[in-house]
């Protein structure tokens, strides 16, 4: 665990936090023994807890994995005092390594974020957290255009049908992410005041705007995800069809060409079948028949 110190607010921040680290900092800050355990555990829903003497938060923070190209979440667990603040998640978080880096090397910035208080210090976190996921949501959005557009100007679309579901999962996971950080920001704004003041309320508000602006452009995202996987189902469904058409003709057309050849191949007596010229013959009884078909399906338009 490092630590940071600015006059008399101190940040504790963990990538990977112990048991025994955990139980140093409740014997320190008299942290409650729940709150304990759920920094221990694993995918612990977002929420406030509000003390006497501190708040703590869960809450979780969406991120790309370049590879899988799927979007996965973080937990950020965080005890907030009047003079302390501790964040403590599982892996780096790119974010508060760049935070820290700029604190700790330059006053300017500490006092800039330290020097207001723990509750702006949050604020800020909380903002610029909220303030990444603009860019997972334009991601998002940019690919559902450049499917939109092999979509509609491409004949080759088989392997669309994978990225739309992969990038419906995406909007799925970003939703379920950020439907429970609504209420926590809002519920923020309404807790003990010595650690949110009436000033820092409105600072949160507008991270609950942000927020609400993300939310409002997934719901177009999803409309949009939906509206190309139907497109694209139907797409699949016209081009089955006509497959479907083409091998139905072509079976049609050879059922009567193969009575005939069948009865002729019989091992009886039949008309002609002496006749030197039974094989012309019965080629172009096979030719007929066959331009009769097709000329009664091309009638019909079912060609």
């Amino acid at each position: 665990m490092r630590t940071l110190q600015h006059g008399d607010i101190t940040w504790h921040d963990d990538g990977n936090p112990s048991e025994k680290d955990l139980l140093e900092l409740q014997s320190r800050y008299g942290f409650h023994e729940l709150d304990i355990e759920d920094c221990l555990s694993e995918h612990e829903r977002p929420k406030v807890e509000e003390y006497d003497d501190y708040l703590f938060l869960v809450f979780h923070i969406p991120y790309l994995n370049k590879k899988t190209g799927r979007i996965f979440k973080e937990e950020v667990n965080i005890f907030l005092g009047q003079n302390f603040l501790a964040t403590l998640h599982r892996g780096n978080l790119p974010l508060i390594d760049k935070l820290w880096n700029q604190l700790d090397t330059s006053e300017e910035k500490a006092k800039e974020y330290l020097g207001p208080g723990t509750g702006f210090f949050l604020y800020e976190l909380m903002s610029q957290f909220f303030e990444d996921v603009f860019p997972l949501v334009d991601t998002i959005t940019k690919h559902l255009r450049v499917i939109e557009d092999r979509l509609f100007e491409n004949d080759e679309q088989v392997n669309l049908l994978r990225e739309i579901m992969t990038l419906k999962r995406n909007i799925i996971t970003m939703r379920s992410i950020l439907l429970p950080q609504r209420t926590l920001i809002g519920t923020l704004e309404h807790k003990n005041k010595k650690f949110v003041s009436d000033e820092l309320a409105l600072y949160f508000d507008d991270t609950l705007d942000a927020i609400e602006r993300q939310w409002a452009l997934l719901d177009t995202a999803k409309e949009l995800s939906e509206a190309l996987q139907d497109t694209h189902e139907g797409w699949l469904s016209n081009r089955t069809n006509a497959v479907v058409k083409v091998l139905t003709i072509f079976s049609v057309t050879m059922l009567p060409l193969t009575v005939i050849t069948g009865l002729y191949g019989m091992n009886v007596s039949l008309p002609y079948a002496d006749s030197p010229h039974a094989f012309l013959g019965i080629m172009g009884l096979l030719l007929l028949v066959t331009g009769i078909m097709l000329g009664f399906f091309a009638k019909k338009r079912w060609l």
